[in-house]
């Protein structure tokens, strides 16, 4: 193969190793953590939480959630302005 024919991202993408990433079925044992402590912190209430969870998933039960769906709700807790919202 000539190097003359081809630009340099060119040469370094074909050399990397394939990318597999597995997602998990369920959340993990780190996003259960990091969920309960933003609940401590936030002192988000149950009734709110419970609101949360069957407006963006349908479901009434976080144990429910797959990894991607905790995620978002993680991400969601994070940033959200708890100061606007009255529930």
């Amino acid at each position: 193969m000539k190097m003359l024919n081809y630009d340099s991202k060119y040469l370094i993408m074909q050399n990397l190793r394939p990318f597999t990433q597995t997602v998990p079925d369920h959340y993990t044992e780190s996003q259960y953590k990091i969920l309960c402590r933003l609940i401590r912190q936030k002192k988000i209430t149950k009734k709110f939480f419970d609101f949360l969870l069957l407006e963006l998933y349908g479901l009434p039960d976080w144990k429910r959630l797959d990894y991607s769906q905790m995620y978002e709700l993680i991400h969601i807790l994070t940033y959200l302005d708890y100061e606007k919202v009255r529930v």
